[in-house]
């Protein structure tokens, strides 16, 4: 790739065995790409749709890790593990068998809104340390419970114990959790056997390529066809269109006149070709501020 920056996103199919960090480094390095990032961290072991962030799309993390999530989980009863998915070690097992209809009604019964309580190794920070390395360390550990929502959840198999399902969640939600609370529902352990995320926000999987795909449209110069314009991920502000005089004072950081028209406290403001160039806080009804600048002054 060129020295220009992508400042786009990017799909990834995320492959299993490698964390989200490792995922962007890999994308840095394939497209030479030295800014990015990524919104709605995917475990280790699960694979799927990774929303990757370039060049100045990384800058816009904060409002498109609020996306919702959907997944293909599949959850195995009987085995519990320590971190409820699994790459944990077995802490307890359970020789009982249960009727499709009783498993059925118990994922049934976490549709809707929630206090759910994440795993203890997870990357939540617990007094300025990382839940997981508490957890390693052998650590107690009193997980705050966080509020979510399951949307729902759909095309559920069942089979010697083990049971796939499709789920719609709200950000997050932990899938591996939910294995947990399955299992404790029914009465029985259970662990997260497999997860693939199949769309964040409105990003689908539908729409990603594998790290070896990036790869070779990097060397065949066609990478920037499966780019998408960062502002497809910023649908929920409002939008304003502005000439060279007030796109210059936004970029210098200096406040401009309001649109009567707006709705939502922060807006996306465009220059005369188009281009994205920054994030408005509205302060008052007549005037917007920069929030975030994404371009030098013209």
């Amino acid at each position: 790739m060129g020295c220009a920056p992508l400042n786009a996103l990017l799909v990834l199919d995320k492959p299993q065995g490698l964390s989200s960090h490792g995922a962007v480094h890999r994308v840095r390095k394939i497209t030479g790409e030295t800014h990015a990032g990524h919104a709605g961290t995917l475990d280790p072991m699960a694979t799927g749709a990774l929303l990757i962030l370039l060049g100045s799309a990384a800058r816009l993390a904060e409002w498109i890790v609020d996306h919702d999530k959907k997944y293909r989980a599949t959850v195995q009863l009987g085995v519990e593990t320590d971190t409820y998915d699994a790459t944990g070690t077995v802490v307890k097992t359970f020789a009982e068998r249960y009727a499709d209809d009783a498993i059925r009604a118990a994922l049934a019964s976490f549709v809707g809104k929630q206090n759910q309580v994440p795993p203890a190794h997870s990357a939540i920070q617990i007094q300025g340390k990382r839940a997981y390395k508490l957890a390693r360390q052998g650590v107690e550990i009193a997980m705050p419970s966080r509020a979510v929502e399951i949307f729902s959840i759909t095309n559920i198999d069942i089979e010697n114990n083990a049971v796939a399902f499709d789920i719609h969640c709200s950000k997050g939600t932990y899938i591996r959790s939910l294995a947990h609370d399955l299992g404790a529902k029914l009465g029985a352990g259970a662990h997260l056997a497999a997860l693939r995320r199949t769309a964040s926000g409105n990003f689908s999987i539908a729409q990603s390529l594998t790290l070896a795909q990036v790869e070779a449209a990097v060397a065949d110069q066609t990478l920037e066809k499966y780019l998408l314009p960062m502002d497809l991920a910023l649908g929920q502000f409002d939008a304003v269109h502005l000439d060279a005089n007030r796109a210059r004072a936004i970029c210098n950081g200096q406040f401009i006149s309001a649109p009567a028209n707006l709705t939502t406290p922060l807006v996306r403001a465009y220059d005369e070709q188009g281009n994205l160039i920054a994030i408005l806080e509205r302060v008052s009804t007549q005037q917007l501020k920069p929030k975030k600048v994404l371009s030098n002054a013209p």
